[in-house]
């Protein structure tokens, strides 16, 4: 038989996975389903499945959290165990942005009946070690559960701060999966000129060489499509991933200026725009051109996460996009911000912050902390008010009006300034 290479693979389990979204059972029989599960006593609000959970979803997942919808019903994450806290709270974080409230866009500025959708519906995003124990588990009484489920695999989730995501290693398919949960429990459901729109974006990028998949079923390739737009307009292709759900990936599986293995004509924001203009239009009208949630990089990080954008490394394609960073822990670290309004955030150990441009919020929390600033002291107005200083630079379009919290000094080009 012929060896399949990467990209065959790959198209085997896009059909696959196209093929394992669960919707509720019906019949007269009472469905599995999962209680109520208490997150308030977990820091970062993931939980250990407590004991009343049924063997048919607590044979397969370990863990737990979940956001709550407006309505007050939550929308489920399941995790099995080689997923580690830092990876299902980038999970949970990209369900935040993508479901947040985009005041004055077409579609999105009241996403409230969508998120209430998708929690009456039970939608659950399931997260699986391997796309092996995916295809185990729905071979168990599982296929059966009383939820609404949209998978995601622990080698494709890499999350701020961990050494796959800073060397720009796996390919992150956390937006694409976790928009395929809003779209089929609310977007395709409540929104059908944002549904049309999609069609009709879908066919004029096909008729630009955009190769949808399943092929067999193209009612599902406009949802495909956008998740293509999502991951090229947060620049998640621009440098080509080195590995696919563990699998190399080489330039040929990835011809140069595309993305998803050839199968997109694009492979960045700037790109999408120019040859895609309908699908750059459709984006904007829904999702927020900025990433709305704030990671918690993970403990052990050490070294400098910049949102700024720099082309000498490969992770700030991508956190270029972040407008908020917070680091956990107590290594010495620096952070530095970008052209938005950013909330840096330190720890425990001692900490460089950065704002840059924009009027920043910058927070050293415990130890002793540095803020960074580009001018000289003379060119800067320093104030005290209750608990805090603002740092303004009497210089336009430099660093901005920034606020200072648990900062003990300046350090500006010709000197560093301690408060006393």
């Amino acid at each position: 038989m012929k060896k399949l290479g990467v990209f065959g693979l790959i198209l085997v389990l896009m059909a696959f996975c196209a093929c394992t979204k669960q919707e509720k059972p019906t019949g007269e029989v009472e469905a599995v389903t999962l209680p109520e599960i208490d997150i308030s006593g977990s820091p970062n609000g993931i939980v250990t499945l407590p004991d009343n959970v049924p063997s048919a979803i607590s044979d397969i997942f370990v863990k737990y959290t979940k956001i709550l919808a407006p309505n007050g019903k939550p929308i489920h994450f399941l995790a099995q165990e080689a997923w580690t806290d830092v990876q299902i709270a980038h999970a949970r974080n990209v369900l935040r942005y993508l479901l947040e409230d985009f005041q004055g866009s077409e579609y999105g500025s009241d996403k409230s009946i969508i998120a209430n959708n998708m929690a009456d519906r039970k939608a659950t995003m399931v997260l699986f070690n391997t796309p092996e124990e995916l295809e185990k588990a729905f071979d168990t009484p599982l296929r059966e559960v009383d939820l609404s489920m949209q998978d995601l695999r622990a080698n494709e989730c890499p999350a701020e701060g961990n050494e796959d995501y800073m060397n720009h290693i796996t390919r992150d398919a956390a937006y694409e999966e976790i928009w395929h949960l809003v779209h089929d429990n609310g977007v395709k459901l409540l929104l059908p000129d944002m549904v049309a729109e999609m069609r009709q974006a879908n066919d004029r990028a096909a008729e630009k060489g955009w190769k949808a998949w399943p092929e067999d079923e193209p009612q599902e390739h406009p949802n495909e499509y956008v998740g293509v737009l999502i991951d090229n307009y947060l620049d998640l292709w621009t440098v080509r991933p080195k590995k696919y759900e563990g699998r190399d990936i080489g330039p040929e599986d990835v011809p140069d200026n595309t993305s998803h293995f050839g199968r997109y004509f694009a492979n960045s924001r700037e790109k999408l725009k120019n040859q895609d203009p309908l699908g750059y239009a459709l984006f904007n009208k829904f999702f927020h051109p900025y990433l709305t949630y704030t990671p918690i990089l993970p403990e052990d990080f050490e070294g400098t996460f910049s949102l700024a954008f720099d082309e000498s490394l490969v992770y700030p394609y991508k956190s270029q996009h972040l407008i908020n960073v917070t680091l956990a822990g107590s290594n010495n670290a620096e952070l530095i911000g970008n052209a938005y309004g950013n909330k840096l955030t330190g720890n425990k150990g001692d900490n460089l912050l950065t704002g840059g441009a924009g009027n920043d919020t910058l927070d050293g929390g415990e130890g002793k902390d540095t803020a960074v600033f580009f001018g000289a002291y003379s060119e800067y107005t320093i104030t005290k008010k209750e608990g805090y200083y603002t740092i303004i630079d009497n210089k336009e379009d430099r660093d901005g009006a920034d606020v200072l919290k648990n900062i003990e000094e300046l350090k500006f080009s010709d000197r560093i300034f301690k408060f006393s």
